[in-house]
């Protein structure tokens, strides 16, 4: 009875786990991530709600994308904003948010404050680069998952704020590869580099 019951328990399990430690390869460290990888991410951007400097805290590069951004933004119909430049240097400028713009811009918290954040593009999977077994241990392994920036919204041109997101150039994200409690799992270790051989 005890065989039968374990039997069902690895057939009914096969879907997520129950898999046999066999040595690890680099079709089965395709198949691991396989379905995870064939899902597009969305990518957003983010822009402050309240950009601002004055003489004491003086404007940098970011506080001029960010009103490039919401100018951007505004002439689409998005949002309204208001405010501007002082005679003593200072500036401040508010952006509220459209009825247009209320389904396509979400908020969210950040260090600068209150931000809008907008869908800008598709993290695309490419597939595992330069996938080496560990010496000694057959059940462990690590690759480059290997993707893209791609499927622009038309609010990626707008979003002047996004940091590092070309189109198109490949990027790796470092995946450790290992077997536990009977099924195979992975890691991303590092989440965003060149690809190599690029």
């Amino acid at each position: 009875m005890k065989r039968i019951v374990l039997a069902a328990a690895c057939l009914a399990a096969s879907v997520t786990g129950c898999d046999r430690a066999e040595p690890l390869t680099a079709a089965k460290a395709q198949e691991i991530v396989s379905q995870w990888s064939f899902k597009r991410e969305p990518v957003y951007a983010e822009v402050p709600q309240r950009v601002w400097w004055n003489p004491r805290v003086p404007k940098d590069e970011f506080d001029e994308k960010s009103v490039r951004t919401l100018r951007n933004l505004e002439r689409a119909g998005l949002v309204i904003v208001r405010g501007g430049e002082a005679a003593d240097g200072s500036a401040e400028y508010l952006a509220k948010v459209t009825q247009k713009g209320f389904p396509i811009l979400g908020t969210a918290p950040s260090y600068r404050g209150p931000v809008y954040r907008g869908k800008i593009c598709e993290k695309t999977y490419d597939g595992l680069r330069n996938f080496q077994r560990h010496p000694t241990e057959e059940t462990t392994g690590h690759a480059q998952l290997v993707w893209h920036y791609d499927y622009p919204t038309y609010l990626y041109p707008m979003f002047e704020t996004k940091k590092d997101k070309p189109l198109k150039k490949p990027y790796a994200s470092n995946v450790s590869f290992y077997y536990k409690d009977r099924e195979w799992k992975f890691n991303v270790t590092v989440r965003k580099t060149e690809a190599e051989g690029e």
